[in-house]
């Protein structure tokens, strides 16, 4: 869904100046005085410990990704259960580590997960303010030297049109397609509440998941693994083969070629 906002670009560090104007540029947002910052309804402010999204008008206060250290570091460092439960959903073996399309990337979690578990992980985020924090994050990320070997590549798209483009041989099919698409009153269980909504102010509820589903059903080589809250229904009512239970959502694993023989 898309929200229409206004947001700039602006950052209080003069030694950050011409980057920040290069960002503005880049993505066609105005680049503003920091004190004129109550002229929008968000800023993006670059500061020397990384990009943050700045909420102006309802109170949030700011946003920053980061797999380096807070809540997310954590849980990627010592929730070992969920990284469990990832592995199993997409089929993780010794000697195979499959190639992962994230079709719904959002604040990137659990792609970076599976790619500290060995996987290539591709990740699509079609929100412009997302995906410059999530480009932020991840360059931050694969800069220090324990995450240099990971396989992240991260692309500004509409998770639909990449999969119509794999039809036209215009990317090669994934042997594992993941979805987390926001759905009406999910609790996204990896995020905090703030985080949560900050994702349904930037872009509410992915309304096209069910097309998102059976497309990915289709394009997966091996499996689909679709992220849902632990007690609610199917995505667009089909039935996964099987499924996987944490402690706040359940990993529905679709195996793609029984649908597709």
């Amino acid at each position: 869904m898309n929200i229409p906002f206004s947001i700039a670009v602006t950052s209080l560090e003069i030694s950050l100046l011409s980057t920040a104007l290069e960002l503005a540029k880049k993505n066609a947002l105005p680049y503003i005085n920091y004190f004129e910052k109550e002229n929008f309804d968000y800023v993006l402010a670059l500061r020397s410990t990384g990009l943050y999204l700045e909420d102006v008008k309802k109170g949030l206060g700011s946003l920053k990704i980061d797999f380096l250290q807070g809540k997310l570091a954590y849980r990627l460092r010592y929730l070992q259960n969920q990284k469990q439960l990832l592995a199993k959903a997409i089929g993780l073996k010794p000697n195979f580590k499959p190639v992962v399309l994230d079709a719904t990337a959002g604040f990137g979690c659990d792609s970076f997960v599976l790619a500290q578990l060995g996987c290539p992980v591709t990740l699509l985020e079609r929100s412009s303010t997302i995906f410059l924090l999530l480009e932020d994050a991840l360059k931050r990320a694969l800069n220090h030297p324990k995450f240099l070997p990971l396989s992240i590549k991260l692309i500004k798209i509409d998770a639909l049109i990449y999969l119509k483009q794999i039809s036209l041989c215009m990317h090669p099919s994934p042997e594992i397609i993941y979805l987390d698409p926001m759905y009406p009153h999910s609790n996204k269980s990896a995020l905090a509440k703030k985080e949560i909504r900050f994702l349904r102010l930037l872009v509410g509820d992915d309304n096209d998941a069910s097309s998102l589903l059976k497309l990915a059903i289709t394009y997966a080589k091996q499996r689909v693994v679709v992220k849902r809250p632990r007690l609610s229904g199917y995505l667009a009512d089909i039935k996964p083969h099987h499924s996987l239970l944490g402690k706040q959502h359940r990993l529905d694993v679709y195996l793609t070629h029984f649908f597709n023989s």
